[in-house]
C-alpha cells in the first residue's frame, strides 16, 4: 500500500503551522509593546521621586544626594564648592493677598531665573514651599558670593506677570562654601543659619 500522502492532506497542517506563528509573533509583540510601556512608567516614576512636580527643579532627596556627591569630589580634587540657600522674601502675603496661583507662577518664574543663571554642572533645587538651593561646584568663595548678589539682583529686577500685573518680589540668599571637614547636614544647616541672617539684616535695613 502507498504511503503517499495526497496533496489536499497537507495542506490543513501547513495552514496550523502559519496559524500558530502568526499567533506567536503577535504575542511577541504585545509582549514588547507592554515591556515598553512599562519601562516608560519606571522612569516616569523615577523622575518624580527626584524631580519636584511644579518647577522641574530637582527635589530635596536628588539635591541631598548631589551635594554628598559634590563634597565627595571636593575633598578629592580641592577644587572649591558652595551651596546657596535661597528663600522667598514675604511668600505668605503674596499667597495670602493674590492667592495660591500667583505664588506658584512666582515659583515657577524664579526656577527658570535660577536655571539661566547657573551652568549645567550646577544643581538648581527647590527643596520645598518657598525655599530653594544650588550646588555650585568649583568656584571660589568670591565666585560663590558674586553669584548669590547676582540672582538676587535678577530676581528682584524681573517681575512676575499674573492676572494683568506686574508683581515683584525678591530672596535672600544664605552662603555656606565647603571645606575638609563640611558634611552634607553641616553644609546645610549653617547655609540655612546664613541666609536667616540675611533675611533679618534685610528686614533690619528696612525699618
Amino acid at each position: 500500500m502507498s504511503t503517499a500522502y495526497r496533496d489536499d492532506a497537507v495542506i490543513p497542517s501547513k495552514l496550523n503551522d502559519k496559524s500558530l506563528k502568526n499567533k506567536l509573533q503577535s504575542e511577541i509583540r504585545y509582549l514588547r509593546e507592554k515591556i515598553a510601556a512599562q519601562s516608560v512608567t519606571i522612569e516616569h516614576l523615577k523622575r518624580q521621586a527626584m524631580e519636584d512636580g511644579l518647577t522641574g527643579l530637582a527635589n530635596r532627596r536628588s539635591f541631598e544626594r548631589s551635594l554628598e556627591q559634590a563634597l565627595s569630589y571636593f575633598r578629592r580634587y580641592k577644587r572649591g564648592g558652595a551651596v546657596l540657600m535661597i528663600d522667598v522674601n514675604s511668600f505668605k502675603s503674596i499667597n495670602d493677598s493674590l492667592g495660591h496661583l500667583a505664588g506658584d507662577a512666582i515659583l515657577k518664574d524664579i526656577s527658570r531665573i535660577l536655571e539661566q543663571y547657573t551652568r549645567e554642572s550646577d544643581v538648581v533645587s527647590r527643596l520645598g514651599g518657598d525655599e530653594f538651593a544650588i550646588i555650585l561646584q568649583e568656584v571660589s568663595p568670591q565666585q560663590a558670593n558674586e553669584k548669590a548678589e547676582e540672582i538676587a539682583r535678577v530676581i528682584a529686577d524681573t517681575p512676575t506677570r499674573y492676572s494683568g500685573r506686574d508683581v515683584y518680589t525678591s530672596v535672600s540668599i544664605g552662603i555656606c562654601h565647603f571645606d575638609n571637614r563640611s558634611t552634607s547636614s553641616d553644609v546645610m544647616h549653617h547655609a540655612d543659619i546664613n541666609m536667616y541672617d540675611k533675611k533679618a539684616e534685610e528686614k533690619g535695613s528696612c525699618l
